[in-house]
């Protein structure tokens, strides 16, 4: 299900125009401190480069599959009949509570 769920955040994902431009601006500071470290730094460097392009990846997907999350359950509600009620939710509540002090 997991990567079903990640072929579709693929292939509707659409970043915005901000953050198109913070990648790019992420890069050329990468690439102006690259030049400024010793070989061992930069694998340091890289290596925390690559950590966090892979919690940016884990994190873009988790909102992914919390949004579709979200979207079934609303229209399993929509779908349900009678309609869910608040109201009605709640007045049940308070009957049954009122029902158990009876008692």
């Amino acid at each position: 299900m997991r990567d079903y769920m990640r072929a579709l955040h693929l292939r509707f994902k659409s970043p915005s125009r901000q953050a198109q431009e913070l990648e790019q601006k992420i890069t050329v500071l990468h690439k102006q401190l690259a030049t400024r470290l010793a070989k061992s730094e930069r694998r340091v460097l890289l290596r925390l480069v690559d950590l966090e392009n892979a919690l940016r990846s884990q994190t873009d997907l988790d909102s992914f599959l919390s949004g579709f999350r979200l979207a079934s359950g609303i229209q399993r509600e929509l779908m349900e009949q009678p309609p869910y009620s608040f109201d009605a939710e709640e007045e049940q509540r308070v009957r049954k509570k009122l029902e158990r002090e009876e008692e």
